[in-house]
């Protein structure tokens, strides 16, 4: 394989790409940047092209990545371990770094990829502020089987570089996208959606009743506040808790996320 090579820190590939750590860059290039084989691999493989893969000369990289390298010739780049270490802004796993335009997202066929004879189970985040909490929730929405993940009102990027570390980079194959309080229960409301809050007091989570065959959506709301009032304020929604039994009385979101959604998926018999 040969690479293009890098040799100065000032090269505007370079700049560029490490412009995409800062939220305002990502959404002025409309573009994203991946760290790792693993993620990488995963954007890859979920038909996300990459711009520029940057490879650390110095570094192998395993057979794994290699088959992507090689579909990607002409748009890698050896460049050296100080050069990497800009990119990444000191993250240099598996010296590898790769920049991609930032994937499309919508409530458009959403639920096309819905599971087989069953009413959607989806999931719903308001309001969440860290990236390593919403790419840990969307990791357990996947690995949970749910059908999609909505942010509403999002503070924090899908694409954000945490999330996507978070996410092992199953943010990239689950189906998600972002919307504003209204746009998504204007949405929940036209598919018939039930509409269970994860909020205090509740009925427990864990009983036969919860989780009806109908399309169901479990929300869920920020770290500090929770669900704000455009939520609870509703009549029609249903409220639903995670029993504690020490000093806590609320689990972290990300915790609360993967409790709540392998119960409805038990109970919709999905496990």
């Amino acid at each position: 394989m040969m690479m293009q090579l890098i040799t100065s820190i000032q090269n505007e590939r370079v700049k560029r790409a490490a412009k995409l750590h800062r939220s305002r860059f990502r959404q002025k290039q409309d573009r994203i940047i991946v760290f790792g084989e693993r993620e990488i691999e995963r954007a890859i493989g979920n038909g996300i092209e990459p711009d520029e893969l940057f490879i650390d000369e110095s570094e192998s990289i395993s057979g794994a990545i290699k088959s992507c390298v090689d579909r990607f010739e002409s748009r890698c780049f050896g460049v050296t371990s100080a050069i990497l270490e800009k990119i990444g802004f000191g993250n240099r796993r598996d010296g590898i770094v790769m920049t991609a335009a930032r994937p499309e997202q919508s409530f458009d066929g959403l639920l096309d990829g819905k599971s087989e004879g069953q009413s959607p189970l989806v999931a719903v985040v308001e309001g969440v502020e860290k990236p390593g909490n919403l790419g840990a929730i969307i990791r357990s929405a996947d690995g949970a089987g749910l059908d999609a993940l909505i942010v509403s009102d999002g503070v924090t990027d899908w694409f954000h570089p945490n999330c996507i570390r978070s996410s092992v980079g199953t943010c990239f194959g689950f189906r998600g996208c972002s919307g504003s309080n209204g746009e998504v229960q204007r949405w929940l409301a036209d598919y018939g959606f039930d509409v269970l809050l994860a909020a205090l007091p509740g009925e427990s989570v864990f009983g036969s009743t919860v989780a009806v065959e109908r399309p169901t959506a479990i929300v869920l709301g920020n770290e500090a506040n929770g669900l704000s009032n455009r939520w609870t304020d509703h009549s029609g929604y249903r409220r639903v808790s995670i029993p504690m039994f020490g000093v806590a009385d609320s689990l972290n979101v990300s915790a609360a996320a993967t409790v709540l959604f392998y119960e409805l998926a038990r109970q919709r018999n999905r496990l």
